[in-house]
């Protein structure tokens, strides 16, 4: 890491969030504390996989694993299920998606698409465009100390997916040639990889 700058352990993290099945039961203001159930819709199908049904356009949709389109992409995991890839980062923050991922005790976390290859080759690859000093400190500015948001950066970084429910990452997460090897070997055998870098995370509940 160069630079001068300090990284420091953040203090009253949480360690994490536990995976539920939904639907779930969750209480609204205008209900004045009635409680509802919140059934899940059905997940979006591209190519026989399974995918949240997101963005709510299927116009707007673009195949998480395809290759030939050259603009960056972005995917949304809602605990460890993908929607379908996306060109506009401001999905992100779509007032309504809960309507296509419902709430639940569930992690949501934002990611760029990085990498895919197919029978060990890269065949399309895209440069980060978003990093967050506090989760991945490439390098700090000097001067400053940074307190690393401990847990997002355990739930953030690097991810390969064969299919939609397939995804590992390598032993450092935050190294990118490491999971491009790991992409690399996995599409050997699967016949295609994503490589995906996950830079932010909020509990979605």
């Amino acid at each position: 890491m160069s630079g001068s700058g300090t990284v420091a352990p953040a203090r009253g993290y949480a360690a994490g969030v536990r995976e539920a099945a939904l639907p779930v039961l969750r209480r609204t203001a205008d209900e004045l504390g009635a409680p509802r159930l919140v059934a899940p819709e059905e997940p979006g199908r591209i190519g026989g996989m399974d995918y949240w049904p997101y963005p709510p356009t299927e116009a707007d949709r673009v195949d998480p694993f395809d290759s030939e389109r050259t603009e960056t992409q972005y995917v949304l995991f809602g605990g460890h299920r993908p929607t379908s890839a996306f060109t506009d980062p401001a999905r992100f923050r779509d007032p309504d998606l809960h309507r296509s991922i419902p709430w639940g005790y569930k992690i949501l976390r934002m990611a760029q698409k990085v990498a895919v290859l197919r029978h060990g080759d890269v065949v399309r690859e895209w440069p980060v465009l978003h990093r967050d000093p506090r989760v991945d400190p490439v390098d700090p500015p000097a001067g400053e100390t940074l307190y690393l948001d401990n847990w997002r950066r355990s739930v953030c970084g690097y991810r390969v997916l064969t299919s939609p429910a397939s995804m590992t990452a390598p032993d450092d997460a935050y190294d990118r040639a490491a999971a491009v090897a790991v992409a690399r070997t996995a599409s050997r055998t699967e016949g295609r990889a994503l490589v995906v870098y996950m830079y932010d995370a909020e509990n979605w509940h």
